[in-house]
């Protein structure tokens, strides 16, 4: 979860969620949200990825830290939070959260990025682990939160079965949230007494994430403990940019899920250790709404709406928050209340097929644009891009990836410039062997969490021939598709003589095979040797003097 750092100004919210639905953005040749969708399909080995994409692998667990007494990065990666320096897009810091299943196994790790602009390649400079030792350690960092100001906030999902409160300062061990600094690794001090803090003002539940809004001082966050404690809340810091002290509220729909429109907040008392470590069973006494897992919460940079998404029911609600009151609550996408097998039709290019949504939607980004990326723990584990115009009656629902065999998607930040987009893949199978080049030139084997960064072609290493924006042939089709036999046909309507290059590409970009070709006016008809090629997703690129047409395709 991210938030984005386009936001509107807080007192625009309710008259801007007054707005008619967003139109669906034009974006430039090199935006990052500029694809066209991958063809649905379940987890293979391989990371797919658009053909106008490629990806950088920049760290994987048991890797070694900088200083090899603090040993190797743990596993289970998660919240991946780029925090640039100075608001540079090419120099930052990378917070990757550890989900481990014991303080031991928990925790933050930070890499020092930069990025070289004549390889087109990032470099990582350091690696370093969080002392969380001044706060008695972290359990099973989730999701988190990164602030207007450049800070971390690292979320504790679950608690040990028996709470403790091993410095005796009233305060249970864990089941917090914590902020910290990114350059210098530490724990920040929130009242001002020389020691660092968690954030017990923000209470003690099962945190997913936060979300600071632009006014850097309201944060809202999501819990998720099944369906019974499943909340909403919000927190309303006394000051802009400290989070130490403030008020937090929580959300009562003013009916059921799926009728309800509108909600209050209801202030939730956490004034004293007691309160705070009691947050949850308050919350369910006050009568607030649990919306059955809540995973991550946005705010749109177009409309100010606040987005969450609710892991267990599939689905992402949106709702105006006008102060004290909220409104416009709706189901934005995924399934709603009596439709549980919601699915969106998927335009791959050479042809659009319906793909289930499932359930288990997850970590929520907007990008500047108002595109929203959903991340899947669930379901086929899909990344999604929902875009800004999209609604249940005319969906602009895309498919950006699939990840490897056994992982889910987790994190997701993008750089300032919005060229680069920071991700981690969280426990793939380790029995995945099959090797992939990045753009790196590096054979990565996704078998254990991983941390990528994800760009188009053009931004990240080597240019290829088809990144060149051109416009199609008037018709091109491939077939047949899937394949698996030892050639492909490919159809082509030209209006001219002229030579032509046919170039195929795995799933990362790489090239697999090429040949030339003199195309004829009227309709041509090509076949591509394709029987040494494995089984896999690849894509055919048709390229003339004036034409780049591609069109995926599945060798079986």
């Amino acid at each position: 979860m991210t938030p984005t750092r386009t936001l509107l100004a807080a007192a625009l919210l309710t008259s801007l969620a007054a707005r008619a639905q967003s139109p669906c953005p034009t974006l430039p040749p090199d935006h990052i949200s500029r694809f066209t969708s991958i063809q649905p399909a379940t987890q293979s080995q391989e990371l797919r990825l658009p053909a106008t994409h490629t990806f950088q692998l920049l760290a994987q667990s048991g890797m070694p830290y900088s200083s090899p007494a603090e040993g190797n990065l743990r596993e289970s990666f998660d919240f991946t939070a780029y925090v640039p320096i100075n608001g540079s897009s090419t120099s930052g810091y990378l917070s990757i959260n550890h989900e481990g299943s014991s303080s031991a196994t928990s925790g933050v790790s930070v890499l020092n990025l930069s990025f070289n602009p004549a390889t087109r390649l990032w470099n990582v400079t350091a690696k370093n682990p969080v002392n969380f030792g001044p706060v008695v350690g972290t359990y099973n960092n989730c999701s988190g939160g990164l602030t207007p100001w450049n800070t971390v906030v690292t979320c504790e999902e679950n608690t040990p079965t028996a709470p403790t409160d091993s410095n005796n300062d009233g305060y249970l061990d864990f089941g917090w949230t914590v902020e910290l600094d990114p350059a210098t690794r530490t724990v920040k001090d929130q009242d001002g007494d020389g020691a660092p803090d968690k954030l017990w003002r923000l209470g003690r539940f099962r945190h997913e994430n936060v979300v600071v809004a632009p006014d850097r001082r309201t944060v809202y966050e999501g819990a998720d403990e099944g369906s019974v404690n499943s909340f909403v809340y919000k927190y309303v810091a006394d000051a802009p940019g400290q989070l130490g002290n403030g008020t937090l509220y929580v959300l009562k729909l003013n009916g059921a899920i799926g009728a309800a429109t509108t909600g209050t907040w209801l202030a939730v008392p956490n004034t004293t250790p007691a309160e705070c470590n009691n947050i949850s069973a308050t919350a369910l006494a006050l009568g607030a709404t649990s919306f059955s897992g809540v995973e991550d919460v946005d705010i749109s940079p177009l409309t100010g709406q606040v987005y969450f998404s609710a892991k267990s029911p599939g689905s992402v609600y949106r709702f105006t928050d006008g102060g004290a009151t909220v409104s416009g609550f709706e189901v934005f996408v995924g399934n709603s209340p009596g439709i549980t097998t919601r699915s969106y039709p998927i335009n791959y290019g050479s042809g659009t097929v319906a793909e289930a949504w499932a359930t288990g939607n997850d970590n929520l980004t907007f990008d500047s644009q108002g595109n929203l990326y959903v991340l899947q723990d669930g379901g086929r584990n899909h990344v999604w891009l929902v875009r800004p115009c999209h609604t249940q009656a005319a969906p602009a629902v895309e498919l950006f990836a699939t990840t490897p065999a056994g992982s889910e998607p987790t994190g997701m930040t993008l750089s300032p410039d919005e060229k680069f987009m920071f991700i981690s893949l969280q426990h793939p199978a380790p029995a995945n062997t099959q090797s992939t080049t990045d753009a790196a030139g590096q054979a990565v084997v996704f078998n254990k969490s991983s941390t990528i960064v994800i760009s188009r072609k053009g931004s990240l290493g080597t240019v290829l021939a088809a990144d060149h924006v051109q416009p199609e042939l008037a018709q091109a089709d491939v077939f047949p598709n899937p394949t698996t036999g030892p050639e492909l046909t490919v159809a082509l309507t030209n209006s001219r003589k002229e030579a032509a290059t046919l170039q195929v590409f795995n799933s990362l970009g790489a090239r697999v095979l090429e040949q030339t070709t003199v195309l004829s006016p009227g309709l041509n008809s090509l076949r591509v040797p394709v029987g040494k090629l494995r089984s896999g997703h690849y894509t055919l690129v048709v390229k003339t003097t004036t034409t780049t047409t591609t069109r995926p395709f599945i060798k079986q």
